[in-house]
């Protein structure tokens, strides 16, 4: 064999080895190797590589094709969680009873003129009307009745969602406040928030929410922020806090940044999963959890919830707008004995993140 090809067969093997370290990641917590849930973050570009050796071997007929093959194969519980193929109109069995949820982290509605601020806020809010949810989930959500940006009044109004359950980790003194939301078109009976001891600026809250005598539990999340600053967001994409011309770039912190947001969601999701399994209601959990599917994070829901992704998406659906494809990091669980359809990756850019929603059934 010439020495380039002998080259490409150890590249070949060690992707190969890679590629099995992504399927292990969810095993570990990241407490006890950080380092291989990066390599889990890695998993659409290693799978990717895998594949491109699978048909360079097969066309050179070397029989090195099989590593690729093989391994691929292994891990066809992981890459469903990543793509899927679903018949259209799937009906759903013996629930006869369907409500539409969406989950959306809206970076604040585009507060901070990331884009042109009102325009965005205002192209969100007819993006939602034109899903029609009955129930929406908000992440980084942001209030103000004085600037002006009165989001709440606005989504009651053109939504027609006059039931609403608001949590603010911060609140300045001009009366802007930053937080979390879940809108409803039916009552809403009981709420409350669960906060994270290691990050103010994460938590969940959940809702009760009475549909025709019936009562479903939606907890609404957002886990372990990595906050990126603006010069690691050049690298990976998408857009953080605005540079003001009077600001120096801060230097890059790629890796502490993303050490500190695994082992903080691992403490978060240790202490959020035990009381979402007392839930006395059928629970729908929409979050944005900052990790992917092959995550430790992802794991510790998907033991004990449906992640309604794996039951009717169609395609790869990343839902993080950066440069690394495939990013899945927002999702709509439910309980076991709820069922779902109709799941959707909405392909508006309108934040960093696209919304999701799904038809669940109960």
């Amino acid at each position: 064999m010439p020495l380039f090809l002998k080259l490409l067969a150890y590249l070949s093997i060690l992707s190969n080895l890679f590629l099995v370290l992504t399927y292990l990641n969810y095993l570990i917590p990241p407490t006890i190797s950080w380092f291989n849930s990066l390599i889990g973050l890695a998993y659409p570009i290693i799978v990717l590589v895998n594949i491109f050796f699978l048909f360079f071997w097969l066309l050179k007929k070397e029989l090195f094709f099989l590593y690729s093959l093989i391994v691929l194969i292994l891990g066809f519980y992981h890459h469903s969680r990543y793509l899927q193929i679903t018949p259209i109109n799937t009906k759903i069995k013996g629930h006869s009873k369907e409500i539409k949820v969406m989950s959306y982290n809206v970076r604040l509605f585009d507060l901070y003129n990331w884009t042109e601020n009102k325009k965005t806020r205002d192209l969100i809010i007819q993006q939602i009307k034109k899903v029609n949810p009955d129930v929406i989930c908000f992440q980084e959500y942001y209030y103000s009745s004085k600037l002006n940006f009165q989001t709440r009044d606005l989504i009651i109004n053109e939504l027609n969602m006059n039931y609403y359950h608001e949590n603010f980790s911060h609140e300045s003194k001009k009366d802007s406040k930053f937080g979390i939301a879940t809108f409803s078109k039916f009552p809403i009976i009981e709420s409350d928030f669960i906060s994270f001891e290691n990050d103010k600026s994460n938590q969940c809250i959940w809702t009760d929410i009475n549909i025709d005598k019936d009562t479903l539990r939606v907890y609404n999340a957002h886990l372990g922020s990595i906050r990126f600053n603006y010069s690691d967001y050049k690298i990976i994409g998408g857009k953080g806090s605005p540079l003001w011309p009077y600001q120096q770039k801060p230097t890059r912190q790629i890796f502490k940044r993303l050490k500190l947001g695994f082992q903080k969601r691992q403490e978060q999701i240790s202490l959020l999963i035990p009381q979402i399994s007392k839930s006395p209601h059928k629970t729908i959990i929409c979050s944005d959890i900052n990790d992917t599917p092959l995550s430790y994070a992802y794991h510790q829901f998907d033991k004990y919830f449906t992640d309604s992704f794996t039951k009717s998406a169609n395609g790869i659906e990343g839902t993080y707008i950066g440069n690394i494809p495939g990013l899945r990091i927002d999702y709509i669980w439910h309980s076991k004995e709820l069922k779902s359809t109709n799941f959707t990756t909405h392909q508006e850019k309108l934040s960093d993140h696209k919304a999701i929603s799904a038809s669940i059934y109960y």
